[in-house]
């Protein structure tokens, strides 16, 4: 994700049924989250929080891409999550910016072999908020003894 700078440091977003916190940096002590992103999702899906590797960033014309796979079936089929996250500006600490944007998931259809399309979408519109917060420092190790 470097070079991506997306203005705030968390961003909650909120949709049918759906509700999802990202983290470009899990807070937390290393290497307990690690430094790369924390995706929490919850919805008709179920409960996922998803770190690292399990999330994608990418940088595109329409903002940044967020991606994770929140369901994994070879045999019928996977469901993924992709949130278009714009630039925030002018958050600080206590003064969130809101935004509309959307998420859309991607079915895929597993071992189905008759025509048609390997992938379906469904577009959710979310409310979005970037927030600007204090988290823990992820730079100190905290050993237990």
């Amino acid at each position: 994700m470097s070079g991506i700078s997306l203005g705030a440091n968390q961003f909650t977003f909120s949709g049918d049924r759906t509700t999802i916190t990202f983290f470009p940096v899990a807070p937390g002590p290393l290497p307990a989250q690690g430094s790369g992103p924390l995706l929490e999702y919850t919805g008709p899906e179920g409960n996922r929080t998803l770190r690292g590797s399990e999330v994608t960033v990418t940088d595109s014309p329409m903002g940044t891409i967020v991606s994770a796979r929140l369901t994994l079936n070879v045999e019928v089929g996977c469901i993924g999550i992709n949130v278009v996250i714009p630039p925030a500006i002018g958050v600080t600490l206590g003064h969130p910016v809101t935004f509309e944007t959307v998420a859309i998931k991607t079915t895929s259809r597993g071992e189905i072999r008759t025509p048609g399309v390997e992938y379906t979408y469904t577009v959710l519109p979310l409310l979005g908020e970037a927030h600007e917060v204090l988290l823990p420092d992820s730079s100190v190790v905290v050993s237990a003894g």
